[in-house]
C-alpha cells in the first residue's frame, strides 16, 4: 500500500469513526440518564458524589494516561502544587494565606475546559468516557450541550467551581447557603485554627505528592477541607442499596407496581429543635400519617427523608430516626427505604426521584407526600417549584392531585440526578 493511500484509509477510517461517536453521544443525550448505568464510585463517596467527572479520570486509566501526558495540563499541576509548598512556606501566622491559592482561578478553569476540548477531538479513550459515563450517569445534565466536547468542558466547569466552594467555605470560613447548619463552626482567627490549617496543608502536600493529575492538588485540600470541618456527610450510609436499603432494594425487584395506587409514600424530615429529642414530634406526628396510609395498601413502600441537620452539628439522623419508630409501629424493614442525606425540603424530593431512578422504580406514575398539613401545602405550593429552581437549576418533580390536607402526589423527574455544586454535604 502507498503512502498516500495508507494515509487516506487512516484519515476515513478517524472520520468514521468520529462520525459513529457523535452519533453516538447524540442517541445518549436524547435517550438521557440511563438506568442500567453503573456509577464509578472510586475509593470515596464524597469525592464521587461531589465532582463525579474527576472521579471518573482518577479511575478510568486510559483516560487519566492521556491528561497525565498532556504537558499544559501537567504544568498546571505542578504550579498548583508549588503554590500549596510556597504558602507553607511563607504565609506564617496569617491564617487565610494558606487557601488563598489551592481554588482553581477562572483563568485556570478556561484553560483547563479548553485544553479537555481539544482532547476530547483526538482521543478516543475521553469519547468513551464522555459517551459511556458522563452523558448517562446524568450528573451534568445541566451542563448538557449539542457537541460533547464543550458538555465535557462544561462538565470541567462544574466541578472546578463545586472545588471552590467547598475551599471558599471549609478552609477559608465563608458562608455556606444555610450558615445555621452547615457553616465550618471554628473560629479562623484562632490559634487553633491556624494550627489546623497549617496541618491541612502538611496533609495535601504528602497525599498529592505522587500524583500526575493537574487537579489533585486542590481537589485534595477541598476533601481534606470537608474532613477537617467534620462535614462528611455525603459519604455516610454509603452504598445505601447494600446497607440500610439493602432489603426494600431487593424487594422492589419483584414488586407487582399495578397491584399498588402508588409506588411510594415520601414523609420528608423534620428536625429536633433540640440535642436530647431523638424524633420531633413533627416527625412523629409524619410517620404515623403515613403508617396509617401505609396499612390501607396505598403503597409497597415508605420512604423516610432527612439528614444530620437540626440542630447544628446534631448527631442524630432524622430518616433513622423515623426509620426506629416505623419499624416499632410495625411496619417491615424490606418496606422501608431511607434517604439519610436530604437537608432541606427541596432535597427530601430531588433525592427521593434519584433513589426511585436507580432503585428501578416506575417514574412514570405519581407517588404521594404524607406529611403535616403546613409542609403539604408548602411542597405543592409554586413557592417550592420556585425555590427549586432558584437552588437546584430544575425542579426534580411536578405535583398530581391533591388528595386531602396531608395527602398529595407528586412526579419524580430524571433531572435529579444532576449533581448540586454548591452544597458538598449533600450534592
Amino acid at each position: 500500500m502507498s503512502a498516500s493511500l495508507a494515509y487516506f484509509v487512516a484519515m476515513k477510517t478517524t472520520f468514521l469513526f468520529l462520525f459513529v461517536s457523535l452519533i453516538s453521544l447524540t442517541l445518549l443525550a436524547q435517550e438521557g440518564p440511563m438506568h442500567q448505568y453503573n456509577y464509578v464510585e472510586g475509593t470515596s463517596y464524597i469525592k464521587s458524589k461531589n465532582v463525579y467527572l474527576l472521579n471518573l479520570i482518577e479511575n478510568l486509566s486510559d483516560v487519566r494516561a492521556v491528561l497525565v501526558e498532556d504537558e499544559v495540563l501537567r504544568d498546571l499541576g505542578e504550579h498548583k502544587r508549588r503554590q500549596l509548598v510556597q504558602s507553607l512556606e511563607e504565609c506564617g501566622n496569617d491564617v487565610l494565606c494558606y487557601a488563598k491559592n489551592q481554588p482553581f482561578s477562572e483563568a485556570e478553569i478556561d484553560q483547563v475546559a479548553n485544553r479537555l476540548t481539544m482532547l476530547f477531538r483526538n482521543h478516543e479513550a475521553i469519547q468513551q468516557m464522555v459517551a459511556m459515563h458522563l452523558i448517562p450517569s446524568g450528573k451534568y445534565q445541566l451542563q448538557a450541550d449539542d457537541e460533547a466536547g464543550v458538555w465535557l468542558a462544561n462538565a470541567w466547569k462544574q466541578d472546578a467551581n463545586t472545588l471552590n466552594h467547598i475551599i471558599h467555605v471549609y478552609a477559608k470560613g465563608g458562608k455556606p447557603n444555610y450558615p445555621r447548619i452547615d457553616s465550618l463552626g471554628m473560629n479562623v482567627s484562632s490559634s487553633t485554627y491556624l494550627a489546623n490549617i497549617q496541618a491541612l496543608g502538611e496533609l495535601v502536600k504528602v497525599e498529592s505528592s505522587n500524583s500526575k493529575l493537574f487537579f489533585s492538588t486542590t481537589l485534595n485540600y477541598a476533601m481534606s477541607a470537608l474532613d477537617m470541618a467534620r462535614m462528611e456527610h455525603a459519604g455516610q450510609f454509603e452504598p445505601m442499596h447494600l446497607t440500610v436499603n439493602k432489603e426494600a432494594y431487593l424487594k422492589a425487584k419483584k414488586v407487582n407496581w399495578d397491584e399498588f395506587d402508588y409506588p411510594l409514600i415520601l414523609i420528608p424530615g423534620a428536625g429536633t429543635d433540640n440535642y436530647l429529642d431523638s424524633l420531633s414530634s413533627g416527625g412523629v406526628l409524619r410517620c404515623r400519617l403515613a403508617f396509617d396510609a401505609f396499612k390501607k395498601g396505598m403503597a409497597p413502600f415508605i420512604l423516610v427523608s432527612g439528614g444530620y441537620v437540626h440542630p447544628y452539628k446534631v448527631q442524630r439522623n432524622e430518616a433513622m430516626e423515623m426509620k426506629k419508630y416505623l419499624l416499632a409501629l410495625g411496619v417491615p424493614e424490606s418496606a422501608i427505604l431511607m434517604d439519610p442525606h436530604a437537608r432541606h425540603t427541596t432535597t427530601n424530593m430531588r433525592n427521593t426521584a434519584r433513589i426511585m431512578f436507580s432503585y428501578g422504580f416506575p417514574m412514570n406514575r405519581p407517588s404521594i407526600t404524607v406529611t403535616t398539613p403546613s409542609q403539604s401545602n408548602y411542597i405543592y405550593a409554586e413557592k417550592m417549584q420556585k425555590r427549586c429552581m432558584d437552588e437546584l437549576g430544575y425542579s426534580p418533580y411536578k405535583n398530581g392531585k391533591r388528595l386531602s390536607a396531608t395527602t398529595a402526589e407528586f412526579y419524580p423527574s430524571i433531572k435529579a440526578l444532576q449533581i448540586d455544586a454548591d452544597e458538598p454535604l449533600d450534592p
